[in-house]
């Protein structure tokens, strides 16, 4: 199928078609939006691989998700058995609960001083509150970044707000 035939039969053909015919007018958008559009279709390939977890990265999974509140990374910590001694330390930790977050597993939200970790649909859900916006009108790029997520699992959750 040609792309202008799927731009055509799509009900934002005409919005696409308008935002490309902008942006490859300009050789230096168009360089932009090559380079995003890469980025893109990394982080889409990504989405359709299995999501495989280390042993550190599915405990720390489970302390999170059997809190009753989203905990902060310190009182995660404190929760860490002596099978994983270097997950004691905030710092290493940190790091691994970012790892989750960016594979879509886990999300975070700050709230005033620290993070806060949960699972991907809470963590966009207190965004959006914290942003003072609706899952309606919000914006999930920007969600994506503050929580660390993909912008995928971001839009999944949105959805599943809305339903």
């Amino acid at each position: 199928i040609r792309p202008y035939a799927l731009l055509r039969t799509d009900e934002a053909g005409e919005e696409l078609a308008s935002l490309l015919s902008e942006l490859l007018f300009d050789t230096r958008r168009r360089n932009v939006l090559l380079i995003k559009l890469n980025e893109l279709q990394k982080e889409m390939s990504k989405l359709s691989l299995e999501v495989s977890l280390t042993r550190a990265e599915e405990m720390l999974r489970s302390i999170v998700l059997g809190a009753r509140k989203p905990p902060t990374v310190q009182e995660i910590t404190a929760k860490v058995g002596d099978e994983f001694q270097s997950l004691k330390h905030v710092s290493h930790a940190y790091v691994v609960l970012n790892s989750l977050a960016g594979k879509g597993v886990l999300g975070k939200f700050k709230f005033r001083y620290n993070y806060h970790f949960t699972c991907p649909k809470e963590a966009v859900n207190e965004q959006i509150k914290r942003r003072n916006e609706s899952p309606q009108e919000c914006s999930p790029a920007e969600i994506a970044k503050e929580t660390g997520m993909p912008l995928a699992v971001v839009m999944d959750a949105i959805e599943e707000l809305l339903a």
